[in-house]
């Protein structure tokens, strides 16, 4: 009965929003466009099926109702849903050949005392990686795969005792990802398209350098207790590795000497490494390296066909995520986005409001209207210029405001499991539960506002910034 109503629900809403007239400034078509937004969002978050299956049923009922059904397709053939449905295929690969396994052997031989102990080696290990890798979703698809080892070898897996560790370092390695990407303005893609909006519509430039001074110690902060904060909020069940060493010794044993595959898998994963940390200065973008990497793993026969189709996780992701893209896309192509934008600046005047009061509001906007967005980019690109034009004709500190949405264009990713490349790469790997997910990262990003506003702003006085 539960998954009857929520069916109904999933459907009923499109077609109230398609009964309502088509709002000035939108065509009949994007209107309805934004009704089939709605019923992937409902289905996404409220499961009648899974997400793969609810996606398939939402396009088969919704192409006869709309004019040009291949619009709900056009996402399948993104090369940014490739890329993330290929990253998920090759660490396929550290399971088959057991690389992931001795890999987090090594690890767990050096620092498995607790749980907590491992989810701060796997914060520096991504702290250290992000400086020079402009992709947090890449850096995720380096550091996660031996991580997930080690949860793997200690009988953690998505479909069983995801608890037990697992589930704590996925979502730790959420929280961190957008911890580390707003560190640094060379940390995430999206980053460079936040400062040159702010500088192109309020005339402020954040360099490397500003951007590292504000971010340092408020950043920082988060980034120390985020193990501690998500092992409180998301323990493991697994918390103390007592007399781990013996029994890794003995695995590592049974594992015998480095076999051929490994030794050809490890030459390749150093390989995507460097791609993708120094690539870009050569002209070889994240999406290249990926693909290449997947190419040489099917030449060299380290995986497959058949242990590319066992990758549901992968599938999974590459069907619900599809066609949220599609839908999301074609939203943008009919200017339902820009429409959005001009209702927001028509109808919010706060020139004579509080200047800390008109920051959260413009936050609390920013953060709303993430839920719509599969692009972190294309969020910014539509969402930012909007708030910074409202915000000029107010009384609000406008750099406190450009680096809270510098800053908060990467942990905003934390709200939902497709907030970015990172967030649908991680959890595409299938420990957390949806609602879990969007309870633990709502709760973080909470965390993270206070720590901003009670920490950085004095900070940033201190500095001289306002």
């Amino acid at each position: 009965m539960k998954r009857i109503v929520k069916l109904v629900i999933v459907f009923l809403v499109p077609v109230i929003i398609w009964l309502i007239d088509t709002p000035t400034g939108l065509e009949t078509e994007t209107w309805r466009m934004f009704g089939i937004c709605l019923s992937v969002l409902l289905g996404l978050i409220l499961k009648p099926l899974s997400e793969p299956i609810i996606s398939l049923v939402i396009i088969g009922v919704f192409a006869f109702f709309v004019e040009d059904a291949t619009v709900l397709f056009s996402g399948y053939a993104n090369q940014g849903v490739w890329f993330l449905l290929v990253v998920l295929l090759v660490c396929g690969a550290f399971n088959k050949t057991g690389l992931g396994k001795r890999l987090a052997y090594m690890i767990l031989s050096k620092f498995g005392r607790t749980s907590l102990g491992l989810g701060y080696i796997m914060m520096f290990c991504d702290l250290i990686l992000s400086p020079a890798t402009g992709s947090n979703t890449s850096r995720s698809a380096i550091v996660f795969p031996i991580f997930r080892g080690v949860a793997e070898s200690l009988d953690s897996h998505p479909d069983k005792n995801p608890r037990k560790l697992g589930a704590y370092l996925e979502i730790l390695e959420h929280v961190v990802a957008m911890s580390t990407a707003v560190l640094f303005l060379t940390g995430m893609a999206s980053n460079a398209v936040i400062a040159s909006t702010i500088k192109s519509v309020a005339g402020i430039e954040l360099t490397w350098m500003l951007w590292f001074k504000a971010a340092l110690v408020p950043g920082a902060i988060v980034l120390l207790i985020s193990p501690l904060v998500v092992y409180k909020l998301y323990p493991p069940e697994l918390k103390k590795l007592e007399n781990i060493k013996p029994f890794v010794q003995g695995k590592l044993a049974e594992m015998g000497a480095i076999s051929k595959q490994e030794k050809q898998l490890a030459v390749l994963f150093i390989l995507a490494i460097l791609g993708w940390m120094i690539g870009p200065r050569f002209g070889i973008d994240m999406y290249a390296v990926a693909y290449g990497f997947l190419a040489l793993e099917l030449v060299l026969g380290i995986l497959d066909w058949n242990d590319l189709m066992q990758e549901k996780a992968a599938w999974n992701m590459y069907l619900w995520y599809g066609l949220f893209f599609s839908v999301s896309s074609a939203l943008m192509t009919g200017g339902f986005y820009v429409w959005l934008s001009g209702i927001l600046e028509a109808n919010l005047d706060l020139v004579h409001v509080n200047g800390m009061v008109v920051l959260a509001i413009l936050l609390l906007i920013s953060f709303v209207t993430k839920y719509f967005f599969v692009s972190n980019a294309a969020y910014i690109a539509s969402i930012y210029p909007v708030i910074l034009t409202i915000a000029s004709t107010t009384q609000v500190n406008m750099l406190i405001l450009s680096f809270m949405l510098a800053f908060f264009g990467g942990y905003g990713a934390l709200l939902c499991n497709y907030g970015n490349g990172a967030s649908i790469y991680i959890y595409g790997n299938g420990y957390v539960p949806q609602k879990d997910w969007y309870l633990i990262g709502t709760i973080m990003l909470v965390i993270i506002l206070a720590i901003y506003v009670v920490i950085g702003f004095p900070y940033w006085k201190l500095l001289g910034f306002w």
